[in-house]
């Protein structure tokens, strides 16, 4: 019997991510950043995760060391090696590899590892919240039909 208690990252998380090529130009990769609002890409190779390039590698090995990002490629800035998990892994264990790492964002990938989704704490923040919506819903809903 399936535990429907559990909740797996396939279910939170955000599919089809953004993804480049690690030879792609760090401007280009900032621009289409800026353009979708997100604050990550995936750096692929045969839809296989070998980096990832946040807002936080912009600042800190771009910007902030005065290096043109024209003249860079993702791969030479990217965060590696990339912290991934099963689409099939629990929300559960996919926290605690944050925990563990010390990260904010996980990969997600399929059976042939190849990117599936991303998974942020923006994410489980946001669906954590409406669950809390939903239950109080309910709640209200349930004690709505008790005082009839």
């Amino acid at each position: 019997m399936i535990d429907r208690t559990t909740m797996r990252v396939s279910e939170v998380m955000v599919k089809d991510p953004v993804t480049f090529h690690p030879d792609t130009p760090v401007n280009e990769l900032a621009k289409t950043m800026r353009e979708k609002s997100i604050a990550s890409v995936v750096l692929v190779k045969e839809g296989k995760p070998v980096g990832i390039v946040t807002e936080r590698d912009l600042v800190h090995r771009v910007l902030a060391d005065g290096r043109d990002p024209s003249k860079l490629r993702a791969g030479e800035i990217c965060s590696k090696p990339v912290v991934a998990v099963s689409i099939y892994c629990d929300v559960e264990d996919a926290v605690d590899t944050m925990n563990d790492y010390k990260i904010r964002r996980l990969v997600v990938v399929d059976p042939d590892d190849k990117v599936a989704g991303i998974l942020t704490t923006d994410d489980l923040g946001f669906r954590l919240r409406n669950m809390s919506e939903e239950l109080a819903m309910k709640y209200m809903a349930l004690n709505s039909r008790r005082r009839k």
